[in-house]
């Protein structure tokens, strides 16, 4: 007797630009969530070049913010995880918005990136005959002429009350390379886990690996392919909703204020009391992203702590744990072992997590942080 395949929706975007994702995503978690949409894949690509700031993204270190203004280049920060991309017209982005509930959905960010992404770098390479392989936690790589394994698409993933959304991009044309590293500033530390040295060393695009021209349409056909196998569901063509267009509208108003913008940037601390000094530290975790901490203290006790950085933690809304933390650590005493507690309360919280972020770790860094010479301020 056949099975049935759990069919999910399959839609294409490509009259959006890569900035303009940030209210189209949320707008397909709330319809997915409330169960007015079905379970979906949406495989877009972008008419013109934008940046996504990620939510934990900083927009005055991880970008060049006044650049994008002055050269009229769209920036949208969104509800999503990871570090700040640049999108053009050869770059494409999957999505997946699913109920997390759906027993095909793996329960953490590490265990759905590792089941998605073997099975797209599997699909290219059959498609393609390359070498692309899943590098945690959440890139994809291809081997270049040279030997070296560069990345080729980013990924971002984090779970709702209901929904998990997770996204795969893969860059398929050569980037205006100049104008990606004139805005996107990573420092050295980024690097660290890496063969490459820097954004440019670091990225490729499949026409360069491929050796000719790849369609589009091929990059699609491996994605519905592989999600279908992955997933063991059926993807059935679709259009969005209205219901799902009103919702856009609607984030677009939130989401485009300078108020949810400038969420991670140290500006939101307008006064700063006297005798507060600020401390910075960042580091890169193996395998993990790039953390930033800066820590404002007066008198040994943090007077507040803002964390940035390409973090992946779920969930992100209405509250996300780096926001709990950092408002469970105002006040606290400069102390290794308050502070680890405090991490471990937060993160010990149902459906609290930090992808691949130590605690104990943690915990020494913020004090590191605290007790550093390295980059301090007095206010």
């Amino acid at each position: 007797m056949k099975t049935v395949k759990e069919k999910w929706r399959f839609v294409e975007i490509d009259w959006l630009s890569y900035a303009q994702t940030a209210f189209y995503r949320p707008a397909l978690i709330k319809a997915v969530s409330e169960n007015s949409s079905p379970e979906t894949v949406s495989f877009c690509s972008f008419p013109r070049p934008s940046v996504i700031l990620n939510f934990f993204n900083d927009p005055d270190r991880d970008i060049d913010f006044n650049f994008c203004r002055q050269k009229g280049i769209p920036v949208c920060r969104v509800i999503s995880s990871g570090g700040p991309i640049f999108g053009d017209r050869g770059y494409v982005f999957t999505f997946v918005h699913a109920l997390r509930d759906n027993p095909r959905i793996p329960k953490t960010v590490e265990e759905i990136f590792a089941k998605t992404l073997s099975g797209v770098a599997r699909g290219l390479r059959n498609r393609f005959g390359i070498d692309v392989r899943y590098r945690p936690l959440n890139d994809l790589e291809a081997r270049s002429d040279d030997g070296i394994w560069r990345k080729i698409g980013p990924s971002s993933c984090f779970f709702e009350d209901r929904v998990v959304q997770m996204g795969s991009g893969v860059q398929v044309r050569q980037p205006d390379v100049e104008l990606m590293t004139s805005i996107i500033t990573p420092p050295p530390e980024k690097f660290r886990d890496k063969e490459s040295r820097n954004l440019r060393e670091r990225l490729t695009c499949l026409d360069d690996v491929v050796g000719r021209q790849v369609h589009i349409e091929e990059v699609k056909e491996v994605y519905v392919n592989q999600i279908e196998e992955s997933f063991g569901v059926e993807l059935v063509s679709g259009t969005v909703s209205d219901r799902e267009r009103s919702y856009y509208k609607s984030f677009e108003t939130e989401y485009a204020s300078d108020a949810f913008m400038m969420d991670r940037s140290e500006k939101q601390f307008q006064r700063i009391p006297q005798g507060v000094e600020r401390t910075e530290l960042q580091y890169k975790i193996s395998g993990g992203p790039l953390v930033r901490i800066a820590c404002f203290t007066k008198d040994r006790r943090i007077w507040r702590i803002l964390f940035t950085g390409s973090i992946h933690a779920s969930p992100l809304r209405p509250s996300s744990p780096v926001h709990e933390l950092e408002n469970a650590l105002i006040g606290s005493p400069v102390n290794q072992k308050t502070i680890h507690r405090k991490i471990v309360e937060i993160l010990s919280r149902p459906n609290c997590e930090i992808a691949k972020v130590d605690p104990q770790e943690l915990a020494g860094k913020i004090v590191l942080c605290c007790r550093s010479d390295g980059l301090r301020r007095s206010s």
